[in-house]
């Protein structure tokens, strides 16, 4: 038998056909991550709100792009920030910028709001109905050239021409028509304004306006402010947790590399083939994770050193967001290098 047949899969000197350990990572790192793309998609929902806003609030081109420019960078910055720095001087800087985004956002909702309100008006059968009656009332009543009642009456009681008295009871009669659609045009007047104002307020906010006994504008106010402050606080989080916490996104590749471990070195039946196995991959998996916990005991120290991070095997675990046993492995080797 030839030797080069006796020998296990992947140990022979062909070209292994599953990827290597660190293709494996590669592989692994590159898998994507449902907390970035929430992230970036509530970032960008968040800066086209607060750039409309800003379009709105400008004049000339130059203007909008200016503030359109601004608004994106408040939003970032709040978003960002926390991630990013943890100085005590970037909290009053964040809190002021979001204050403007929330203003941005409120003003955003407002518009909406009223564009809202105006088309539900504008589509509303009562309205439409009520204007289309008073047009025609208002085309009748621009026929009818006739003076006032009283004024045509005093000249009939001292006229004693017969024909100029008939010709002065219809005018009698048309200036009394006019009166009538007159006073017609002032009812239609009203209910089209009562039509009008009904359907331009949103009926979930006339609802908790009853309830709260606040006015309208009042509760459309704190429930802009309470989507504002929610969009602006999930961004922050999002990206809190993203840019803090970078090594969650490796924990399948760590189980990956740590089953091809396993696989490596637990096989009975190719004991006995005679021929003494490779331990290379098992090499190479254990200095890739000396490797990865090296670079982080650095991190971990500085922790420690500013109080962001506990020296116990809770408190590393909490701050790196890893495994039990990768806590206790940078423990160990705190205490080894007499950090702790």
């Amino acid at each position: 038998m030839n030797k080069q047949d006796t020998l296990p899969k992947g140990i022979s000197g062909e070209k292994h056909s599953e990827p290597n350990h660190y293709e494996r990572r590669a592989i692994g790192s590159g898998i994507p991550n449902p907390m970035k793309h929430m992230a970036v998609f509530v970032t960008l929902t968040a800066a086209c709100m607060a750039a409309v806003a800003a379009g709105e609030r400008g004049g000339t081109l130059l203007d909008k792009v200016l503030l359109v420019s601004m608004s994106a960078i408040i939003v970032l910055a709040v978003h960002l920030l926390p991630a990013l720095s943890r100085r005590w001087i970037m909290w009053p800087v964040w809190m002021g910028c979001l204050l403007c985004a929330m203003y941005g956002h409120l003003t955003f909702l407002i518009h909406a709001s009223v564009h809202a309100e105006e088309d539900r008006a504008q589509h509303s059968a009562l309205t439409v109905g009520t204007e289309r009656q008073i047009e025609v009332t208002r085309e009748s009543l621009g026929r009818i050239n006739a003076r006032p009642v009283a004024t045509v009456a005093a000249e009939l009681a001292v006229t004693r021409d017969s024909q100029q008295r008939t010709a002065l009871r219809a005018e009698i009669a048309e200036g009394r028509r006019a009166e009538a659609l007159d006073d017609e045009l002032v009812k239609l007047s009203g209910i089209s304004t009562v039509a009008r104002s009904t359907r331009e307020t949103d009926p979930v906010t006339a609802s908790l306006a009853e309830v709260t006994r606040y006015s309208d504008g009042a509760v459309a106010i704190v429930i802009g402010m309470t989507f504002s402050v929610l969009i602006e606080l999930v961004g922050a989080l999002l990206w809190y947790e993203v840019l803090r916490h970078p090594d969650r996104d490796e924990g399948q590749t760590w189980n990956a590399n740590t089953a091809d471990v396993t696989d490596d070195v637990t096989h009975p039946d190719e004991a006995v083939t005679g021929f003494i196995k490779t331990e290379a991959p098992v090499t190479a998996a254990t200095s890739a994770v000396t490797t990865e916990l090296s670079g982080q005991v650095a991190p971990v120290i500085n922790a420690i050193k500013i109080g962001e991070c506990r020296p116990t095997v809770a408190g590393i675990r909490k701050y790196l967001g890893c495994s039990q046993a990768r806590a206790s492995e940078l423990r160990r080797k705190l205490v080894g290098m007499g950090a702790v």
